[in-house]
């Protein structure tokens, strides 16, 4: 692999609609398809490669959209919420016993594959909730790579615990979700701010990482992704990377929206940190990626 490569991939979390999903979404499908078709459109054109997380229930209400985007190169694999799979669950993924997690993700990798007709081998968990036996659940159902952690992020009632947690790209442990090991699974940590690795300041609660809806982040996200590729480049991690994320719920359609606003712009701000750090922007899907890194 090249050491002067820095991999992007930008990645949707696609809910079901707001009505039918505890959790949260688009306030309908019509706003969910603007989503992802603009989503991928708009970063097509500037040469990137999208990654949709697909509630299951969403790829069975939209499937001949999504169709048409993996036509268009976008990669489509799992998103789950336990909440939204009709099965009775109100509690997060990470909240769950090994076996219970096992059988929802089968579920759900079931759905999605009948719904679109492909298996997906890409997986995020909702808000990150997972425990250290999600990753070998996922190895076992024939997932290959996903973007389970939000390093920093410490919020123990979504089961969403992640201080300490490996910053970037590495194959996952067996034994620690937090830890790098030997599984052949592909860890792509959502990027966050150095300074929130260990945890955010106050001791509880959320990082700040590249979602693009989060307020402010034409101001602070340049500065976060300069120091996230810096030190990168100090620590030689291999694969490097970038993982931007968002959600089905605004409108990249709309060109002149404040959506595709934060799109351009920290697209441009990671093209000039590639350039600053003499590094090699290569767009690619999370399952790109993983065929890279070997």
């Amino acid at each position: 692999m090249e050491t002067n490569t820095l991999f992007v991939t930008w990645s949707m979390d696609c809910e079901s609609i707001d009505e039918e999903s505890p959790t949260g979404g688009p306030d309908g499908w019509d706003l969910s398809e603007r989503a992802m078709r603009g989503y991928v459109a708009a970063l097509a054109e500037r040469g990137h490669r999208v990654t949709l997380f697909l509630i299951p229930r969403l790829a069975e209400v939209q499937a001949d959209v999504l169709l048409g985007l993996r036509d268009a190169g976008a990669e489509l694999g799992m998103h789950l919420h336990p909440q939204t799979t009709d099965l009775g669950y109100d509690r997060h993924l990470g909240e769950l016993p090994a076996g219970e997690q096992y059988r929802l993700l089968r579920s759900g990798r079931d759905r999605i594959q009948a719904a679109v007709r492909e298996t997906p081998t890409s997986f995020r968990p909702g808000c990150f909730s997972a425990t250290d036996e999600t990753f070998p659940a996922l190895v076992r159902l024939g997932f290959t790579q996903g973007s389970v952690s939000l390093p920093g992020r410490v919020l123990p009632d979504l089961a969403a615990v992640w201080s300490n947690a490996v910053p970037f790209a590495h194959w996952a442990s067996r034994q620690s979700r937090l830890e790098a090991g030997s599984l052949p699974f592909l860890e792509l940590p959502v990027t966050a701010a150095p300074g929130d690795f260990a945890g955010p300041a106050a001791g509880t609660g959320d990082v700040r990482h590249l979602r693009l809806e989060r307020d402010g982040i034409l101001d602070w996200g340049p500065d976060l992704i300069r120091r996230n590729v810096a030190l990168q480049v100090q620590r030689d991690v291999q694969p490097k990377s970038l993982v931007v994320m968002t959600h089905n719920t605004r409108d990249y359609g709309d060109p002149q929206g404040p959506a595709r606003r934060s799109l351009e712009g920290i697209a441009d701000a990671i093209e000039q940190a590639a350039q600053e750090a003499d590094l090699r922007v290569k767009a690619a899907t999370l399952s790109e990626i993983r065929k890279a890194a070997g």
